[in-house]
């Protein structure tokens, strides 16, 4: 979907679009997610998008775009996973690990991969295949989208008026934010493993 396009849209018809737009980009349509959160921001300042309903939209936008894939993962999700890992000549033994090894970490995975633009489409539906609780699951997915949507919008808001991004770098400052979290992570990991000894 052509950013242009989708701010014209957006300009258009506001909340509305924003929900439709991020809630897609979610479920693995192809948006520009990041570019359209940091747009509202700077629209929001601009006074050409309301502030309140704008951010609701792009908040249950990716919110309900997250229980979608968990629910289409956990309830249809299973036979195409076993497609894939046959595809993939994976045997049963490397498909349990895996998903042994997912259900351990999947909190790490959802929050992290939601910088990573194709992590942040898959997560959810492995969640739902692997079927992680849903409570936890709802947990971990609000605070995930609230850590990514309110960086990305306040990036937008505050530089409005002060330099200019250029869209098409959005997505890699998202992959710069996710490999941060990893390091984040691992430097964690590490120092737990440290004190152990």
């Amino acid at each position: 979907m052509d950013t242009n396009h989708v701010l014209s849209l957006v300009e258009s018809y506001g909340p509305l679009i924003i929900f439709i737009s991020l809630f897609f980009g979610v479920v693995g349509i192809p948006a520009p997610e990041e570019t359209l959160v940091v747009i509202i921001g700077i629209l929001i300042h601009e006074h050409t998008l309301p502030g309140l309903p704008s951010i609701l939209a792009a908040f249950f936008g990716v919110f309900i775009g997250f229980l979608s894939s968990y629910v289409v993962g956990r309830y249809a999700g299973a036979p195409v996973f076993q497609k894939v890992t046959k595809l993939m000549k994976m045997s049963d033994f490397k498909v349990k690990a895996f998903q042994e090894k997912y259900e351990a970490n999947y909190k790490k995975a959802l929050l992290i991969g939601l910088f990573i633009p194709g992590a942040r489409q898959i997560n959810p539906y492995l969640a739902g295949i692997s079927k992680i609780s849903f409570v936890p699951y709802v947990i971990v997915s609000l605070i995930g989208t609230t850590i990514w949507v309110v960086p990305f919008m306040a990036l937008g808001y505050a530089t409005a008026n002060v330099i200019s991004i250029r869209y098409e770098y959005l997505p890699f400052i998202g992959i710069f934010i996710g490999l941060a979290f990893i390091l984040f992570f691992f430097v964690k990991h590490k120092r737990k493993q440290a004190l152990k000894k």
